[in-house]
């Protein structure tokens, strides 16, 4: 079974529901234009809904990985400019504003992961990166705190 993908907004929060295989292809590239068409839209709070999800791969890993750094990417707290680090890994000076201050852009959560999912980000520890939430309502929820 080939990926699904499909997306709706739940009060100010834009739910991306995935199903079936997340493997490499170009199925990938549907998802990464999703996730980067709610951020070119504004949309800073992002669920993606891993219900219908029977299998994932290191590629479709990637994927969410890649998904979490453009949505949690971080920039300037008084202009929005995208902030990046020098060679020695300190935050540079906002190239707009000079200010200091920096903050994320945006939250990504998961939800409905099934037991493969479940394992595979437990093995790979990135259940300690993503903010992972056993139902849909959970992690709407987790949004307003």
């Amino acid at each position: 079974m080939e990926m699904k993908l499909s997306r709706r907004r739940t009060d100010d929060i834009s739910v991306v529901d995935l199903g079936g295989r997340i493997t490499s292809g170009d199925a990938l590239a549907v998802f990464r234009e999703a996730i980067r068409d709610e951020v070119a839209k504004g949309n800073n709070k992002i669920l993606i809904n891993l219900q219908e999800v029977s299998y994932i791969d290191s590629s479709g890993l990637g994927e969410l990985v890649l998904a979490l750094g453009t949505v949690t990417q971080i920039i300037c707290d008084k202009c929005g400019a995208t902030l990046f680090r020098d060679d020695d890994g300190r935050w540079e000076r906002c190239a707009q504003c000079n200010s200091t201050g920096r903050k994320t852009w945006g939250q990504l959560k998961l939800a409905n992961a099934g037991r493969q999912v479940r394992d595979l980000l437990h093995f790979t520890k990135l259940n300690t990166v993503f903010d992972v939430h056993t139902s849909e309502a959970d992690a709407i929820a987790s949004f307003a705190k």
